[in-house]
């Protein structure tokens, strides 16, 4: 039983050394040949060699670093079983200088690269979200193949590979932050910081600490040297604004006290944090953002800008979906201003949330300013007590709720209008000290914006309202709809690892579980 696929092994070992691009009888070739074990595609490989004989495809350095740099991302990004085994191997290839190794490790992972660059259109939001590659890809299309293997020049090669995943600004320099994590000292990791902390305080692993704060980036060399030379175990007021600083980067409220939340930033691993850069980089490439004026609600950051020209013009905190009802990953046209919206209740939200209350107790309704409807077309309103409320249940209500105009109402005064297929749209709230927490995941899916007024002031300026026209609208105490001259592009993404202006790496909390870790340690 044991023979059979031995000597399958064997054979195929032949057949790539008979049609690889340097003899086999080298002692370099003989040192540590490849381990077909390592190769997704062999057949497809073979079947290359065999047209291209004579072809060196990785000779050039420039090509191989780019090919690294774009497959490593997947790889660093840890959401393939198949990539792990042939990435190590290449990567040991290249460090033993092992060419002829090299070369059919190289083009046999770029067939995974070349399906997974088809196929992440579709699947980007499977893989890149929890999911992850849980099957082994399928060979990619001839097309694709022939743009690489049968290009004329290594050249033609390397721009073919740089279309596969073009790099902006910010992820390039995410990418950096990625190899400095990655090459960063691990002999910081061995302990952890567990101690609260505050200003004032005796510090006991204030070596500890510093060492974290330094592998963070948040304290260089020469100031941790400063600190040290202090020769005492005080939380001083410079720890302090290093902390607050430390804290703004990761989403936390900016006290400067070591609790739950800090500690375990300071203490997440260097892995981890490479792995959160990548992944993140990797979902960056989801998203086509390239229209002039766009909406970005990024998810995990609680937070909406508004963009003109490349330039941010607005933001605004925001709130969005409990982990129940979380705010789903889509791209709309932002086209109308609804003044003073009336709320259409989904059926979900009125079995779980409203029906319960109003069965036990029917004036809930007229308190809330609901209205029952036989069905969305009907213009008559119900009366609660004309209503056998003994008969009810959350599943047998046979009607359908809305909530009148108002300040009252779950959408505010305003709702921007956002025609999708997961009817979520962004909105006014009457809650407004919810903006002031810092987890704002409290909403039924839809994202209520803080600075809304100040909003559908901006969009009616560029659309060529007057503050005149404003008024009108907002005191007529009418449901209206007041369209954009122009539509906006609003995209809700979820990041949580990004580059700010200053070149620093921004981690936020993962609030839906989408970058929840595989078990495999890959670094």
């Amino acid at each position: 039983m044991i023979a059979k696929p031995l000597w399958k092994n064997i054979l195929s070992l032949c057949i790539l050394c008979q049609i690889a691009i340097f003899p086999c009888n080298t002692a370099q070739a003989n040192a540590n040949p490849v381990n077909i074990a390592n190769l997704a595609y062999p057949d497809l490989i073979i079947s290359i060699y065999r047209q291209y004989p004579d072809k060196n495809f990785w000779s050039d350095a420039s090509l191989r670093d780019e090919f690294e740099k774009q497959i490593s991302l997947i790889y660093f990004a840890d959401i393939s079983d198949d990539l792990i085994p042939p990435y190590q191997a290449l990567t040991k290839a290249a460090e033993q200088k092992e060419w002829q190794n090299y070369e059919l490790l190289a083009s046999d992972l770029l067939l995974f690269y070349l399906s997974y660059s088809e196929q992440v259109a579709e699947k980007g939001r499977s893989w890149l979200f929890g999911k992850y590659i849980n099957n082994k890809l399928r060979p990619p299309s001839q097309k694709s193949i022939a743009a690489f293997f049968k290009a004329d020049s290594d050249h033609i090669r390397l721009l073919y590979l740089q279309t596969l995943s073009p790099i902006s600004g910010q992820q390039a320099q995410l990418y950096l932050n990625l190899l400095k994590h990655q090459a960063a000292n691990q002999e910081s990791e061995t302990q952890r910081f567990t101690e609260f902390a505050k200003v004032g305080d005796i510090l006991t692993q204030k070596t500890i600490l510093l060492s974290r704060l330094e592998t963070a980036g948040d304290l260089s060399p020469q100031m941790k040297e400063q600190i040290e030379s202090e020769n005492n175990q005080l939380y001083s007021q410079n720890i302090g604004k290093i902390i607050e600083s430390f804290q703004l980067r990761h989403g936390l409220k900016p006290d400067g006290v070591i609790g739950n939340k800090t500690r375990y930033w300071l203490n997440i691993s260097r892995q981890e944090q490479v792995r959160l850069m990548a992944l993140n980089i990797l979902r960056q490439k989801l998203w086509q953002i390239d229209k002039d004026n766009k909406v970005l609600v990024n998810i995990p950051n609680y937070q909406m800008t508004y963009w003109e020209a490349e330039q941010k013009v607005f933001e605004s905190k925001i709130i969005v979906g409990q982990v129940k009802r979380k705010t789903p990953l889509f791209t709309a046209k932002l086209d109308a201003i609804v003044f003073n919206p009336t709320w259409n209740v989904p059926t979900k939200i009125m079995r779980e949330d409203i029906l319960p209350k109003a069965i036990s107790n029917p004036n809930y309704l007229n308190l809330n300013h609901y209205e029952i409807l036989k069905d969305w077309r009907s213009s008559r309103v119900l009366d609660v007590t004309e209503i056998d409320w003994n008969a009810i249940t959350v599943n047998n209500f046979p009607y359908k709720l809305r909530q009148k105009a108002g300040p009252h109402n779950a959408l505010g005064l305003y709702k921007f209008n956002t025609p999708n297929k997961y009817a979520i749209y962004l909105h006014d709230t009457p809650s407004k000290y919810l903006f002031e927490r810092e987890n704002r995941a409290f909403s039924s899916g839809c994202i209520r914006v803080q600075k809304a007024q100040q909003f559908v002031l901006l969009l009616m300026d560029r659309s060529g309202y007057t503050f005149e026209d404003y008024k009108n609208y907002q005191n007529s105490k009418k449901n209206s709809v007041l369209p954009l001259k122009k539509n906006i592009q609003v995209y809700t993404v979820y990041q949580t690892a990004w580059v700010d202006q200053f070149g620093l790496t921004q981690f936020r909390n993962d609030i839906y579980d989408y970058d929840k870790p595989r078990k495999r340690k890959i670094l």
